[in-house]
Protein backbone atom coordinates (compact mmCIF):
# COMPACT_ATOMS: atom_id res chain seq x y z
CA UNK A 1 0.00 0.00 0.00
CA UNK A 2 1.60 3.66 -0.60
CA UNK A 3 2.48 5.41 2.55
CA UNK A 4 1.54 9.10 3.32
CA UNK A 5 3.13 10.62 5.75
CA UNK A 6 1.37 13.71 7.69
CA UNK A 7 3.19 15.95 9.87
CA UNK A 8 2.46 18.53 12.23
CA UNK A 9 3.97 22.45 10.78
CA UNK A 10 4.83 22.34 14.78
CA UNK A 11 7.20 19.73 14.14
CA UNK A 12 9.09 19.83 18.24
CA UNK A 13 7.39 19.50 21.60
CA UNK A 14 8.59 23.10 22.10
CA UNK A 15 6.69 24.24 19.19
CA UNK A 16 3.85 22.72 20.78
CA UNK A 17 3.59 23.72 24.13
CA UNK A 18 4.44 27.57 23.58
CA UNK A 19 3.24 27.73 19.64
CA UNK A 20 -0.18 28.54 18.46
CA UNK A 21 -2.99 26.07 20.40
CA UNK A 22 -0.09 25.04 23.14
CA UNK A 23 -1.24 27.88 25.51
CA UNK A 24 2.04 26.87 27.63
CA UNK A 25 1.41 23.77 29.70
CA UNK A 26 3.07 20.51 29.13
CA UNK A 27 0.49 17.82 30.09
CA UNK A 28 -2.55 17.28 31.92
CA UNK A 29 -6.07 15.73 33.01
CA UNK A 30 -7.04 16.31 29.21
CA UNK A 31 -3.86 15.15 28.12
CA UNK A 32 -0.30 16.22 26.66
CA UNK A 33 0.02 19.48 24.45
CA UNK A 34 2.18 17.89 22.00
CA UNK A 35 -0.08 14.57 21.45
CA UNK A 36 -3.09 16.90 21.14
CA UNK A 37 -1.01 19.36 18.02
CA UNK A 38 1.28 17.12 16.86
CA UNK A 39 -0.78 13.96 16.24
CA UNK A 40 -4.55 14.19 17.56
CA UNK A 41 -5.14 17.65 15.37
CA UNK A 42 -3.05 16.17 12.02
CA UNK A 43 -5.17 13.25 12.24
CA UNK A 44 -8.33 14.76 12.84
CA UNK A 45 -7.51 17.38 9.79
CA UNK A 46 -7.08 14.21 7.69
CA UNK A 47 -10.13 12.29 8.78
CA UNK A 48 -12.31 15.67 8.07
CA UNK A 49 -10.57 15.75 4.82
CA UNK A 50 -11.77 12.47 3.94
CA UNK A 51 -15.25 13.00 5.73
CA UNK A 52 -15.52 16.11 3.51
CA UNK A 53 -15.35 13.79 0.41
CA UNK A 54 -17.05 11.08 1.70
CA UNK A 55 -14.50 8.87 1.44
CA UNK A 56 -14.43 5.49 3.51
CA UNK A 57 -11.60 4.18 5.66
CA UNK A 58 -10.48 2.34 8.80
CA UNK A 59 -8.55 3.26 11.44
CA UNK A 60 -5.96 0.55 12.06
CA UNK A 61 -3.99 0.92 15.66
CA UNK A 62 -1.17 -0.78 17.11
CA UNK A 63 -2.14 -1.60 20.40
CA UNK A 64 -1.02 -4.81 22.08
CA UNK A 65 -3.79 -7.31 24.22
CA UNK A 66 -2.49 -5.51 27.13
CA UNK A 67 -4.08 -2.33 25.97
CA UNK A 68 -7.98 -3.25 25.72
CA UNK A 69 -9.57 -0.50 27.82
CA UNK A 70 -7.39 2.19 25.87
CA UNK A 71 -9.07 0.38 22.75
CA UNK A 72 -12.40 0.50 23.86
CA UNK A 73 -11.89 4.44 25.09
CA UNK A 74 -10.83 5.19 21.23
CA UNK A 75 -14.11 3.48 20.01
CA UNK A 76 -16.73 4.87 22.68
CA UNK A 77 -15.07 8.68 22.02
CA UNK A 78 -14.61 7.93 17.89
CA UNK A 79 -17.95 5.61 17.68
CA UNK A 80 -18.48 7.13 14.13
CA UNK A 81 -15.38 5.57 12.38
CA UNK A 82 -14.64 2.26 11.60
CA UNK A 83 -11.49 0.67 13.76
CA UNK A 84 -9.21 -2.32 13.81
CA UNK A 85 -7.11 -3.36 16.63
CA UNK A 86 -5.04 -6.80 15.22
CA UNK A 87 -2.87 -7.76 18.04
CA UNK A 88 -5.40 -7.08 20.38
CA UNK A 89 -8.09 -8.86 18.01
CA UNK A 90 -5.17 -11.73 17.99
CA UNK A 91 -4.48 -11.44 21.66
CA UNK A 92 -0.68 -10.63 20.89
CA UNK A 93 0.93 -8.85 23.25
CA UNK A 94 4.05 -6.22 22.25
CA UNK A 95 7.18 -8.48 22.92
CA UNK A 96 5.17 -10.81 20.34
CA UNK A 97 4.98 -8.27 17.79
CA UNK A 98 8.40 -7.97 18.08
CA UNK A 99 9.11 -11.63 17.23
CA UNK A 100 6.54 -11.27 14.28
CA UNK A 101 8.43 -7.93 12.96
CA UNK A 102 12.22 -9.55 13.68
CA UNK A 103 10.58 -13.02 11.82
CA UNK A 104 9.35 -10.69 8.89
CA UNK A 105 12.84 -8.88 8.59
CA UNK A 106 11.29 -5.64 9.45
CA UNK A 107 13.65 -3.52 11.67
CA UNK A 108 12.13 -2.28 14.90
CA UNK A 109 12.36 1.39 15.96
CA UNK A 110 15.67 1.93 18.03
CA UNK A 111 14.00 3.15 21.06
CA UNK A 112 13.90 -0.68 21.90
CA UNK A 113 17.19 -1.48 20.89
CA UNK A 114 18.04 1.13 23.72
CA UNK A 115 15.93 -0.07 26.24
CA UNK A 116 12.88 2.01 26.12
CA UNK A 117 8.96 0.08 26.20
CA UNK A 118 7.52 2.48 23.83
CA UNK A 119 8.51 4.18 20.60
CA UNK A 120 7.28 7.62 21.45
CA UNK A 121 9.24 10.84 20.62
CA UNK A 122 12.23 10.60 22.74
CA UNK A 123 11.71 12.76 25.64
CA UNK A 124 8.28 12.04 26.14
CA UNK A 125 6.47 14.40 28.74
CA UNK A 126 4.50 11.28 30.18
CA UNK A 127 7.57 9.71 30.79
CA UNK A 128 7.65 8.76 34.80
CA UNK A 129 11.17 8.76 36.98
CA UNK A 130 12.78 5.91 35.70
CA UNK A 131 12.15 6.52 32.01
CA UNK A 132 13.76 10.38 32.55
CA UNK A 133 16.63 9.15 34.40
CA UNK A 134 17.19 6.51 31.49
CA UNK A 135 17.02 9.89 29.33
CA UNK A 136 19.11 11.54 31.53
CA UNK A 137 21.60 8.91 30.36
CA UNK A 138 20.86 8.62 26.56
CA UNK A 139 20.00 11.69 25.66
CA UNK A 140 21.36 14.53 27.91
CA UNK A 141 20.22 17.31 25.36
CA UNK A 142 16.79 16.19 24.91
CA UNK A 143 16.83 16.07 29.29
CA UNK A 144 18.32 19.58 29.56
CA UNK A 145 15.79 20.67 26.94
CA UNK A 146 12.31 19.67 28.90
CA UNK A 147 13.99 20.42 31.90
CA UNK A 148 14.41 24.43 30.77
CA UNK A 149 10.54 23.98 29.45
CA UNK A 150 9.35 22.70 32.91
CA UNK A 151 10.66 25.67 33.98
CA UNK A 152 9.58 27.88 31.43
CA UNK A 153 6.15 26.89 31.96
CA UNK A 154 6.50 26.31 36.11
CA UNK A 155 5.36 22.94 36.14
CA UNK A 156 6.59 19.14 36.10
CA UNK A 157 6.13 17.05 33.30
CA UNK A 158 5.84 14.24 35.69
CA UNK A 159 2.11 14.01 37.69
CA UNK A 160 3.89 14.24 41.00
CA UNK A 161 5.48 17.28 40.62
CA UNK A 162 9.16 16.89 40.98
CA UNK A 163 11.06 19.13 38.32
CA UNK A 164 13.41 17.37 36.05
CA UNK A 165 16.53 19.17 36.95
CA UNK A 166 15.49 18.42 40.85
CA UNK A 167 15.31 14.56 39.49
CA UNK A 168 17.72 12.50 42.08
CA UNK A 169 19.29 10.38 39.04
CA UNK A 170 18.74 7.19 41.28
CA UNK A 171 14.49 7.22 41.94
CA UNK A 172 12.31 5.46 39.62
CA UNK A 173 12.22 2.12 37.69
CA UNK A 174 12.72 1.04 34.26
CA UNK A 175 11.85 -2.38 33.49
CA UNK A 176 14.61 -4.81 31.23
CA UNK A 177 13.97 -4.06 27.81
CA UNK A 178 11.80 -6.16 25.39
CA UNK A 179 13.95 -8.58 23.93
CA UNK A 180 13.67 -12.36 22.25
CA UNK A 181 13.71 -15.03 25.19
CA UNK A 182 16.75 -15.72 25.87
CA UNK A 183 15.75 -18.69 28.54
CA UNK A 184 17.32 -19.70 31.81
CA UNK A 185 20.66 -17.90 30.55
CA UNK A 186 19.38 -14.46 30.58
CA UNK A 187 18.32 -15.31 34.30
CA UNK A 188 22.00 -16.67 35.60
CA UNK A 189 23.52 -13.10 33.82
CA UNK A 190 21.43 -11.07 35.67
CA UNK A 191 23.31 -12.09 38.79
CA UNK A 192 26.94 -11.26 37.30
CA UNK A 193 28.87 -7.97 37.25
CA UNK A 194 31.63 -6.90 35.11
Amino acid sequence: MPITVLQSPYKTVEAAVFGAGGHGYINGPSGAACTRILKRRVRKEWELDRDYKGLQYTCVWGMDANERDRAERIRASMSHQTHMFPLIDNNIVKAEAHKILAASGIKRPKMYDLGYHNNNCIGCVKGGMGYWNKIRVDFPDVFARRAAMERKVGCSCMNNSVFLDELDPERGRHADPICDDCGIFCELMKGVTA
